[in-house]
């Protein structure tokens, strides 16, 4: 990977601790930077994924995770440090949305980022408001921590602000040991996991961890004194996907202590329209575009109902065995398949945050 600084991020404090260890380019800034001529989008994304950018972010760090009114949303919060992902997953919206190629880490986190944070942290505080807050959004929150070492900072900065929130560290890596001994035991720091079936995660989830590795990483996290949270997200159709699904679920069950599990996501796939074409153009094995799909109310294609539900239910079993236990919610799904499912009567996205909050509230009370 080849690292490119903007001039105006060169003096950031992160800039200076990356450059001492890698060698790096200066550049003016990145509307300047000349891409392949005549390439495509699917080329640039390609592209994109060898050069990481460090770059003076100019917008809010702090922000609500875009979801659809359409559909139930969890309130989940976005601290915004990065854009792109080294991993390359077959139905990675950022394909999509970043219309801007590269890996793009915001240098000014630390000045500017983290400021902007503690106001927002210590706001919620004040008015006894519970907050849940992720950096797994736009880019993998722990991918680029052995070069960055942003979520270290994000770590340490909840150990000495101590506030009423959570904070989700989500990821496909393989996270080593050592890497939690930096740390004390903190609850309110949830380490999470987006899992899938091994079938899935070697053909589609390209350079990421395998199954075992992430589970292994879990019970790291778990040893060392943090919670760990899981996302079947997305989960996807295939031949045998109504047995192997169920079979992570349990080995993951098997493996974890129920009560650090913070929570467990379902979704199924769903994307924009305009991804099938770059993600077959740039992998063509790629078959999980070639089933039927509707488009939602969120303009998005998906699956039938009637699919979702059959796949959501093969899980439902240990689901149920569980859930008194362990909270269960879906991603982007309406009333339907939440009282069909999990039989929850849920009328409102309300609803579904103040479940969250609820486990949110108690690990921040450990």
């Amino acid at each position: 990977m080849k690292i490119f600084v903007e001039q105006e991020a060169l003096s950031s404090s992160l800039t200076q601790e990356i450059i001492e260890k890698y060698p790096y380019e200066v550049i003016p800034a990145y509307e300047d930077f000349r891409w392949k001529e005549q390439a495509s989008q699917a080329e640039l994304v390609s592209l994109g994924k060898k050069f990481l950018f460090l770059m003076k972010f100019k917008g809010r760090f702090f922000r609500d995770c875009p979801g659809t009114k359409n559909y139930f949303c969890c309130g989940y919060k976005i601290f915004h440090f990065a854009e792109g992902c080294l991993f390359d997953c077959t139905y990675c919206i950022l394909q999509l949305y970043l219309n801007r190629p590269g890996i793009k880490l915001w240098a000014n986190v630390v000045e500017d980022g983290f400021p902007e944070l503690e106001r927002v942290l210590n706001e919620a505080k004040k008015e006894k408001k519970i907050l849940r807050i992720g950096t797994g959004e736009f880019a993998d929150s722990m991918v680029l921590e052995p070069f960055v070492g942003v979520s270290e900072k994000l770590i340490n900065f909840w150990e000495v602000l101590s506030p009423l929130a959570v904070l989700e560290l989500k990821t496909k890596a393989f996270i080593k040991e050592d890497y939690f001994k930096k740390f004390k035991p903190n609850p309110k720091i949830i380490f999470a996991w987006s899992l899938n079936a091994p079938f899935i995660i070697n053909t589609e989830e390209n350079g990421t961890s395998s199954l075992e590795q992430r589970i292994e990483s879990a019970k790291y996290a778990v040893n060392h004194g943090f919670t760990v949270a899981f996302h079947f997200d997305p989960i996807i159709f295939y031949e045998n996907a109504e047995v192997e699904y169920p079979q992570v679920l349990e080995k993951v069950l098997n493996a974890i202590p129920w009560e650090k599990i913070a929570w467990i996501s379902l979704g199924a796939l769903r994307y924009p329209k305009e991804l099938k074409y770059i993600a077959e153009e740039r992998f063509p094995q790629t078959s999980i575009y070639a089933y039927e799909f509707i488009e939602g109310l969120d303009l998005k294609k998906r699956y039938f109902i009637d699919l979702r539900k059959k796949l959501y239910q093969s899980l439902a079993k240990i689901i149920k065995e569980v859930e008194d236990k362990i909270t269960f919610y879906f991603c982007m799904e309406g009333e339907r398949v939440w009282e069909e499912v999990l039989e929850k009567p849920f009328k409102s996205s309300n609803q579904v945050c103040q479940l969250l909050d609820q486990v949110a509230y108690r690990l921040c009370l450990s």
